[in-house]
Parts: structure tokens; C-alpha cells; sequence
């Protein structure tokens, strides 16, 4: 990750990604341990009131895990189910 620059790479390929999908990755990797709940994630990243019945988190890790997926089969980003999503150890 650049955080300067806003890119992120996966094996030396830049993936294009939306601002959300940067900020969900940059919370995740600067946090490697930490189980963030889906509200927590959300009001981290879009300074917003969560909503559970609203499905942008997912739309948006789904959409994170296929760019990832694109350049790396390895899973990153872990759903941890009824409490929420971490990196993988």
C-alpha cells in the first residue's frame, strides 16, 4: 500500500479500487489482529451511522476480495460470521 499515492499492489499488479475499498484495506492492514464488527468498520470508514439492513459493506468487501483474488488466490480478509471482518493470520 501507498498511502501517499492511494495504490495498492498484489504482486505487482495495481489494483484499481475505489476510495471506500482503500480505506476498508488501509483500517485492516493497520489494525492485522484487531476483529472489527461490521458497524465499527463502517463508521471507521465512511464517518457514517451503520445500518444492518443496508448491504454497501458487503458489496464493497466482495468487491475488494474479487480485485484481490484477480492477481492472488490467497484469502486476505477473513469473515468472521455474526461478528464481523479481520485480516487473515
Amino acid at each position: 500500500m501507498d498511502d501517499e499515492a492511494k495504490n495498492v499492489t498484489v504482486n505487482g499488479n495495481k489494483l484499481d479500487i475505489t476510495a471506500k475499498e482503500y480505506g476498508i484495506l488501509r483500517l485492516l492492514l493497520t489494525n492485522p489482529n484487531k476483529l472489527f464488527s461490521k458497524a465499527n468498520l463502517f463508521e471507521s470508514v465512511w464517518n457514517e451511522t451503520y445500518y444492518p439492513e443496508d448491504n454497501v459493506l458487503k458489496v464493497h468487501m466482495s468487491n475488494l476480495r474479487n480485485k484481490i483474488k484477480k492477481y492472488d488466490n490467497q484469502e486476505y480478509i477473513e469473515t468472521v460470521w455474526g461478528m464481523g471482518y479481520k485480516l487473515v493470520e
